[in-house]
């Protein structure tokens, strides 16, 4: 048995422990939010402002779990698809077209929440790799249009080679480490800054 290939994914593990930021979430909530707090939200979309296509796929589903969890009632992902579709909205960059109002009455929610995909890269320098998720929200009220809230995040793991066996391991981490589990973390630093919701 060669040891050696059974070493690589250990370095990997340790390794992918690595992570950092330059600086804190940012978050604003408006004074009125816990007069105004809505009940039932309507996750829109995701806007991907990176080129990674897949992306959005990643963090709708994370986004819409998380709001629930966070005790907000949801609209169901099929209803949202499909009354956008109705409406000829096919691209989450078409949904500016109707104000936060109209999308409120369309889904009968008391607020729209947009998430925007900022980053979502992977960086390889020889003996350097990282991973980096940023994502940005806004709620806004569709009773008046208004901003009840909005965060922004942007996280990296990092890892660096010390010798040839953990180079290998680096260029496996750059070619298979999935960007979930980074979504999901940058996901909940950004929602921790947001008051819970009546059901929770």
């Amino acid at each position: 048995m060669n040891r050696g290939l059974f070493s690589i994914p250990v370095v990997v593990l340790a390794l992918l422990a690595g992570a950092g930021c330059s600086m804190g979430p940012h978050a604003v909530l408006v004074p009125a939010f816990t007069g105004i707090m809505p009940d039932m939200i309507a996750v829109m979309p995701v806007l991907n402002d990176t080129v990674d296509m897949k992306a959005p796929g990643v963090v709708r589903p994370l986004v819409e779990r998380k709001v629930f969890d966070w005790g907000y009632d949801t609209v169901p992902p099929g209803v949202v698809d499909s009354v956008l579709a109705e409406h000829h909205i096919h691209e989450a960059g078409e949904i500016n077209q109707f104000t936060p109002e109209e999308l409120g009455m369309m889904f009968s929610a008391d607020a729209i929440l947009y998430t925007t995909i900022t980053d979502w890269s992977t960086t390889w320098l020889a003996i350097y790799a990282s991973q980096t998720v940023g994502l940005k929200f806004e709620l806004k009220s569709a009773k008046n249009n208004q901003v009840l809230w909005e965060g922004q995040y942007t996280l990296e793991k990092r890892a660096v080679a010390g010798d040839r066996r953990e180079i290998a391991a680096l260029a496996v981490m750059s070619a298979l480490s999935p960007y979930q589990p980074l979504a999901e973390r940058t996901i909940n630093i950004i929602f921790k800054k947001l008051p819970y919701g009546p059901h929770r």
